[in-house]
Parts: C-alpha cells; structure tokens; sequence
C-alpha cells in the first residue's frame, strides 16, 4: 500500500477531498492561520526536531482547483500508507446519512479498539465540525442528521487514522455518493475519479422500499437506480471472471424495524465480536440474501453477482423510529438518542476484504 515515487525527491499522493493526484515534494506545505488566506511554508527534514511540532498543524493544496477555489488536507493523509477510501453508495432517504454519523460516532467512541484498531481523527477541525454539527445531536438529543442540498456527486464526509496490532498506519477516508444525482456521475469528473480510486463499497438498502416476503411490495420502486450508475462507472476496473476486483458490503439499514422477524433478530441480539469473525461473515451474508430474496429484491442484490467479494450485513443506525418532518413538534428527530447495532460490521468485513485482496496482489 506504499505510495508510489515518480521522480528524484518526490512522491505521487492522492488529495482526500477531490482524489486528484499529484506529486509532492515532501518539503512544501502550507499553515492556515484563523483568519486570511493560508501561509505557504517549507517543512524541516523528517529527522529534524522540529518535525513532529511543524508536520501537525500543516497542510497541503492541492493543484486541482474545483470552481477555481483552492482546497487543501492535512499532511498527515501522505504521511502513512497508502489511504483507504470507502464509498457510501444508496438514495438520499435509505438511511445513508444516519450510517455514517453512526459509524463516525462509534469509531469516536473507540468501538474499535476491541478489534485491534485503534483510531485518532486526522483532519482535527473538519472532524470536530462534523461531530458538532452532525454526530453528537445524532447520539445526544435523537436529532436526525441534515440532508445536504450539494451539487457535487461524490463528497468527502469524514476520516480516521488507524493503527492495527501489528503496527500498521493508514487513514480510512469515507465518501458520499449524493443519492439519486449519481446518475450523472459520466459528466462528473469528481465522480468518476472517486469510482477508479475507491478501495471499498458500502450499498445501502433500505428496506421500507422492499416487499414483506408474502408477495406485497412495499413500494412501487423496483431498484436503486444509483446501484446502476455506480456499477456501470466502475466497468474500467479490474475484472476477473466478468466479475469487478474490488470489495463491496451491503448494508440493510433500519434493520431495528425488522428486529422481530427471522433472521434480522438473531443477528441484532448477537454481541459484538472480537475481530471479523469468518464463518460469522458468512453465515450474515446467507442469511440477508435470503432475506432480500425473499422479499423480491433481487434488484439490491446485484453487487453479490457484479463483485468478486460481497458481503451483507443487518444494520441499525438510530435503533429508534424517525418522526417525519411534517411540522409537527419533535419532527425531524428520532424518538430517543442513536442506539447504533452493528453498523461497523461492514467496515471491519470491508477491511479483512481490501487486507486479503492487497495481499494476494502483491503474492501475483
């Protein structure tokens, strides 16, 4: 997962916000000061003093300026292995903006640790304001994260710094793909960077659109329409088999609603494991496609026949039921604080995945 050097005295670095890449000189960087604009500055050598004090507030632009406004990322995202990027891929009400306040809160919360993963924010003030503003009235006050009125397809969302047992480094970056607009990510250049770049895929389903396995539908949607689109972007990937090299999760989300039905009850009662457990893996993935299939939702579970490696899991990211916005006192929120149940299944699944195919990369 190194970082490839393309010429004397630099490296080729990935931007985290737009996936842009470009070299580096490992010297040149910037420091944004609390007001103006920010301040170029030449970082010290790596065994200087100096080092760890001057690399921890800098920052570095990036050349490509989207609408010819500068953006810039913390140094720290070049300075360990190779960054994983993680797409969130699902319509604007499946439940996609609550599973990534729930993961982002949980991993906050050191959820993670257990499993051999420790973890720091590594963009310190767009973590705190996402966790301000999105996270904590989330877990606190039961309040429903805003849905983002954007123009951009594919946006950066949040990342942490892991470190495993082994002594492993490297930031977990999550993107959102903006709901149903992905279906014009061929005129998005953003996009379709974000889809050759991605190392991991999260498709939401939700599972209000689907029938109840007795025949009735639950909506008259048939299918995602951003599964589709994000599948078809992905077409210039490496395929083996007719089938895409790269890992995918499904996430059925709001799984709380269906905790008294066969088989979302069984894995919503189970305790968190101590690492990815295999065989438990396995058996949720029988179990939710099964449950999909049942239901006539063939259409969500297209990643299982278009990826090489899939996985599903039962999610709940608020465990309590919503009040629609209609205007009425408490709309908008949820009826107690998140109460967040497995929803960091699919990124420990997603990283056994990424370890086991970038292992077996490099053995060819």
């Amino acid at each position: 997962m190194a970082v490839n050097s393309t010429s004397p005295g630099t490296k080729k670095i990935t931007c985290v916000i737009c996936l842009e890449e470009f070299e580096w000189n490992e010297r040149d960087a910037y420091r944004r000061e609390s007001s103006g604009p920010a301040v170029r500055i030449t970082l010290p050598p790596r065994d200087s003093a100096k080092w760890g004090a001057e690399v921890q507030s800098a920052v570095l632009r990036c050349p490509n300026e989207v609408n010819r406004v500068p953006h810039y990322f913390p140094v720290d995202f070049v300075l360990y292995e190779r960054p994983v990027v993680i797409g969130f891929v699902g319509t604007t009400m499946a439940g996609k903006t609550c599973l990534l306040a729930a993961m982002s809160g949980e991993i906050d919360r050191q959820r993670l640790t257990p499993r051999g993963l420790r973890t720091v924010p590594v963009n310190l003030t767009e973590h705190y304001r996402y966790r301000t503003e999105v996270v904590d009235p989330f877990f606190d006050e039961g309040l429903a994260p805003p849905h983002t009125n954007r123009r951009e397809l594919v946006s950066y969302t949040d990342a942490v710094l892991i470190t495993t047992d082994d002594g492993r480094t490297f930031p977990l970056v999550f993107f959102d793909a903006a709901g149903e607009q992905l279906r014009g990510l061929q005129q998005d250049s953003m996009a379709l960077r974000f889809l050759q770049r991605v190392d991991g895929l999260i498709f939401v389903v939700d599972p209000d659109l689907i029938g109840d396995g007795s025949g009735r539908a639950g909506t008259s949607i048939l299918d995602d329409p951003t599964f589709g689109a994000t599948i078809a972007g992905l077409r210039f990937r490496p395929m083996r088999g007719g089938r895409l090299q790269l890992p995918a999760a499904i996430a059925i989300t709001k799984s709380d609603t269906l905790r008294f039905t066969a088989p979302v009850d069984r894995w919503l009662s189970r305790p968190t494991p101590a690492n990815a457990d295999r065989e438990a893996i396995r058996q949720e993935s029988q179990d939710a496609y099964a449950f999909l299939h049942q239901r006539r939702a063939t259409a969500w579970l297209a990643p299982v026949d278009r990826f090489q490696w899939c996985t599903l899991h039962f999610v709940s990211a608020s465990g309590a039921s919503y009040l629609k916005s209609d205007g009425t006192p408490g709309a908008g929120r949820f009826v107690r604080p998140a109460r967040p149940r497995r929803v960091l299944e699919p990124i420990m699944a997603l990283l056994a995945m990424i370890e086991e195919h970038t292992t077996h990369a490099q053995g060819d």
